[in-house]
């Protein structure tokens, strides 16, 4: 009997001891602050996002919806400094701009959002290009700070191609040159480490109901990434102007309600982005290989995310031609689409 009595101690110790051994995944609370914020001296309003990481036990999905969860209970201290001229900014929450749907949505959820308002007006000066600049995030109930530094992009040198003399662009050539190309070229910039050319078609929709309605549509080349980032370098991006046609003819179609479509000025863009930013993008593609796991990235010292830099650069803008906007009208990828020609007229397919 003494001998059963002490086996079942002996088991119970044991069970207990295995028990204090077990790992307990959620832990103590620990705020950490996630932030996303991209500097572009091309634009009047720079933008930081910033959320706080969640962990709880039950459904993720549901902690996701809620307010608690991801988002901080009283505005935080944002703050821009630029380094060089020693002057720092405060950054006011923009909760106006709505929340995407998604997994973190709810009637609850709302952006987190801060401003920076950098037109040059009195008060908001543009930001320097070639300037170091620091992000600092308090949060004044409990102390917590993250910061990070970033340089803003410059613009390149110039374009080469297309010719700054041209006073309208032209996809279709005839006679001895059926395979057109038409080609950008362009000088990097310091400290841009990728670039992406993007051929934008202004045109509206003409409707029976709504009138005259502005659209765009986005021909995306692929991105060409720098050797370096002490800038001067060569790059030219080319295709074959047909390509840019057949694009259209997939992307758009006609529909009811539609009376008729008209080109406007075809926009050539070209986007850059910092070493940092384009360090970030490639840890969080989709992993195509067998191994699943991929490295962890952030700059955000004492926190995690994206604080960096990308210039879109104010756009090269013109007309198309006489004869492409002819080609746009009747040509054999985009007849279908109701665009008007240079008179005005909708020849559709013949």
């Amino acid at each position: 009997m003494k001998r059963t009595i002490i086996y079942v101690i002996l088991c119970c110790a044991l069970f207990i001891s295995a028990c204090s051994t077990d790992l307990n995944v959620i832990g103590d609370y620990k705020e950490t602050l996630i932030v996303y914020g991209l500097l572009d001296q091309g634009q009047d309003t720079q933008y930081v996002k910033i959320n706080k990481a969640f962990l709880g036990a039950g459904n993720a999905y549901e902690y996701a919806m809620m307010k608690d969860s991801a988002q901080f209970k009283n505005a935080l201290d944002v703050k821009i400094k630029c380094v060089n001229s020693g002057i720092s900014y405060v950054l006011t929450p923009a909760n106006y701009i709505p929340k995407d749907p998604g997994l973190f949505y709810s009637t609850e959820q709302t952006n987190v959002i801060y401003k920076l308002v950098t037109d040059g007006s009195v008060g908001h000066p543009k930001l320097d290009p070639n300037s170091l600049y620091e992000l600092k995030v308090t949060d004044g109930e409990t102390g917590v700070s993250v910061s990070s530094k970033t340089l803003v992009l410059p613009d390149i040198t110039a374009f080469s191609k297309p010719a700054p003399s041209l006073t309208s662009f032209s996809f279709v050539i005839t006679g001895y040159y059926p395979n057109y190309k038409f080609k950008v070229e362009w000088l990097s910039a310091k400290n841009a480490r990728e670039y992406q050319v993007i051929i934008r078609l202004n045109y509206s929709d003409s409707t029976i109901t709504n009138g005259n309605i502005p659209q765009v549509l986005d021909y995306q080349l692929p991105e060409s990434r720098t050797a370096g980032l002490s800038g001067g370098e060569s790059f030219l991006k080319e295709f074959n102007a047909s390509d840019f046609y057949k694009f259209i003819g997939s992307s758009l179609a006609d529909y009811s309600g539609l009376l008729g479509r008209k080109a406007g000025k075809v926009d050539v863009l070209l986007v850059s982005a910092a070493d940092d930013l384009v360090t970030f993008i490639d840890v969080n593609k989709p992993s195509t290989g067998i191994i699943q796991e991929r490295p962890e990235f952030t700059n955000i010292v004492g926190g995690l995310g994206i604080f960096s830099s990308r210039y879109n650069r104010p756009p090269f803008s013109r007309p198309l031609d006489n004869t492409s906007l002819d080609s746009l009208s009747g040509g054999q990828y985009t007849c279908k689409l109701r665009f008007s020609d240079h008179f005005g007229v909708w020849t559709g397919c013949h």
